[in-house]
C-alpha cells in the first residue's frame, strides 16, 4: 500500500485522465453530494465497476457478460480510521444483494495481507525505457456463500470470457503534479483512501483482461427502502429558445440507467446534478427519477462537450423544469 497519503493522491492522478480537468471534477462534486446526502439524513451505499469484455473479444453479445466489482478497503498508516475489513458492512451487503438481483455477477474485491513497503507507482514510457505497471499487492475476488460468509473465487473462473492482455498495449499512465495535497479532500486520509482503493480495483484485473469499464458512484436508499443507483454530473444550465434552461446528459449514462431500470423489479435510478453558475459557483442540487427522465427529454440527440477522453460527448436535454429540489425529492424515494 501506498506509505504517505501523497503516494496515494499520486497513484490517483496516474488513473485519471489528464487531458482535462472533468474526472476530477467529477470526484469532487461526488465528495460533495456525500456530504449532502449525509447532512440530509439519507442512507446511500458504496459504488462500483461494471466491467464486460473488451477488445479484442470473441463473444457475439459481450455486454450479456457483466461483472460488478465492489472494492472493499484496508487500512493505511497514515489513516486514524477507516478500512472495512470483515465482516460486511451493511452497506456492502446491500450493494452485494442490489446488483445480484439485477442479474449482474457481483463480486468483493477485497485486498489480501497489503504491505504498504511494497507498494510503486504506474510510470509511463520514456526514453528507452518501458512502461511500468506494477501489481505491488494482491486484491482476491469474494462472493457470500451459502453460510453468509465470504468465499475466494478464482478470478480465471469470473473473467474466463475476457481476452487475456498481452503486454502494455492499451494501458495508460497520466501526468502527477495535478493535484494540490493542501485542499480538500485530497488532505482527507479516509477519503482518498477510498478513492484509492476504489481506482485500485479496476486497475489491478484491468492490466491482465481486456476489459471495458463502467463505474458507479454510489446508490442511495430512499425512505421506502428502494434503492436508486445514482448518475451526477456538476454543470451550468444551459439555454435554447425551444426549452428554456436545460441539462444535457450523455448517452453513455443514459444507456447505463436505462440497464438498472430495464428488469421486472420496477427499479428507478436517479440523476443528479449539482447546478453551477458560469464562474463555477454553486446554485443548487437538482435531481430527477431515469423514469421522469424518458418522457421529459428531447429523443434527438446532439454533440456535447468534451468528455474525459478529449472525444466530443453526444446528449439528451433535460429540461430544468423537469427537475426537482433534490432536499425535496429525497423523501419521496
Amino acid at each position: 500500500m501506498p506509505a504517505t497519503l501523497s503516494e496515494a493522491v499520486n497513484f490517483l492522478e496516474t488513473q485519471w485522465s489528464s487531458i482535462n480537468q472533468n474526472k476530477i471534477k467529477g470526484i469532487l462534486a461526488e465528495v460533495r453530494l456525500k456530504r449532502f446526502l449525509t447532512t440530509n439524513n439519507t442512507y446511500f451505499g458504496p459504488g462500483g465497476w461494471i466491467v464486460i469484455p473488451g477488445k479484442p473479444t470473441y463473444e457475439a453479445v459481450p455486454p450479456r457478460l457483466k461483472v460488478c466489482l465492489l472494492p472493499r478497503t484496508s487500512s493505511f498508516s497514515w489513516q486514524s480510521s477507516g478500512g472495512a475489513g470483515n465482516p460486511l458492512s451493511p452497506a456492502e451487503i446491500s450493494a452485494y444483494s442490489y446488483f445480484r438481483q439485477l442479474g449482474i455477477q457481483t463480486y468483493f474485491a477485497d485486498p489480501f495481507a497489503p504491505n504498504e513497503s511494497a507498494f510503486a507507482l504506474p510510470a509511463p514510457s520514456a526514453g528507452s525505457k518501458r512502461a511500468f505497471h506494477p501489481k505491488p499487492y494482491h486484491l482476491e475476488l469474494k462472493q457470500v456463500g451459502n453460510n453468509g460468509q465470504l468465499e475466494s473465487v478464482a478470478p480465471s473462473s469470473v473473467f474466463s470470457k475476457f481476452p487475456e492482455r498481452q503486454g502494455n498495449r492499451g494501458l495508460k499512465c497520466y501526468k502527477l503534479g495535478r493535484i494540490s495535497l493542501a485542499t480538500p479532500p485530497w488532505n482527507d486520509p479516509l477519503t482518498v483512501s477510498e478513492l484509492f482503493w476504489f481506482e485500485y480495483a479496476r486497475y489491478y484485473f484491468n492490466l491482465d483482461r481486456y476489459m471495458s469499464n463502467n463505474d458507479l458512484d454510489m446508490y442511495v436508499i430512499g425512505p421506502s427502502g428502494s434503492a436508486y443507483p445514482v448518475e451526477l454530473k456538476s454543470k451550468e444550465a444551459a439555454v435554447s429558445p425551444a426549452l428554456g434552461e436545460w441539462f444535457g446528459i450523455d448517452m453513455g449514462p443514459f444507456a447505463k440507467l436505462a440497464f438498472f431500470t430495464a428488469n421486472a423489479m420496477n427499479t428507478d435510478a436517479l440523476y443528479v446534478v449539482e447546478e453551477v453558475a458560469s464562474g463555477g459557483q454553486f446554485v443548487d442540487w437538482l435531481g430527477i427519477r431515469y423514469t421522469d427522465l424518458v418522457k421529459a427529454c428531447s429523443w434527438v440527440g446532439q454533440g456535447g462537450g468534451t468528455g474525459m477522453t478529449g472525444a466530443t460527448s453526444s446528449t439528451y436535454k433535460v429540461p430544468k423544469a423537469a427537475f426537482s429540489s433534490l432536499a425535496k425529492l429525497l423523501p419521496t424515494l
